[in-house]
């Protein structure tokens, strides 16, 4: 009997933590998955920049400090740019949401996207949009 009940302890504990481990490791799958892969995106995204002024459009909040680095990045490297804020109108959320992106800021071209802020993605999509006349 004692070792019958050893046994179920054992079961229950080894369950619990086969469990714990599967909660944890598929509520961060998305995001290890994109860390795996980069930030920057392949996809046709034209909608995001037809109808503006300029060629790449920059999703972001006024609150964000990442999305201020994203701008002054922007601004010092002399590129003009379509300044989204999501957080200011829901026009705006809903092109975003569109993108199906978690976080801002989110830099798009017409075939690029960069999630998140990253200096060498941001110039290699600044370099996509020279040579892409």
């Amino acid at each position: 009997m004692k070792k019958q009940i050893k046994n179920w302890i054992i079961n229950i504990v080894l369950m619990t933590l086969t469990a714990t481990a599967a909660v944890a490791i598929g509520s961060n799958l998305p995001h290890l998955i994109n860390t795996w892969r980069g930030p920057v995106k392949s996809g046709d995204f034209s909608s995001h920049i037809e109808k503006m002024p300029y060629r790449l459009t920059l999703y972001g909040t006024s609150t964000c400090p990442h999305c201020h680095s994203a701008r002054a990045f922007l601004k010092q490297s002399g590129i003009a740019y379509n300044d989204i804020l999501i957080d200011q109108s829901a026009e705006a959320m809903t092109s975003f949401k569109k993108l199906k992106q978690e976080g801002v800021p989110v830099l798009v071209s017409k075939n690029k996207l960069v999630a998140g802020f990253d200096e060498k993605a941001f110039d290699a999509i600044i370099k996509s949009q020279l040579t892409d006349k």
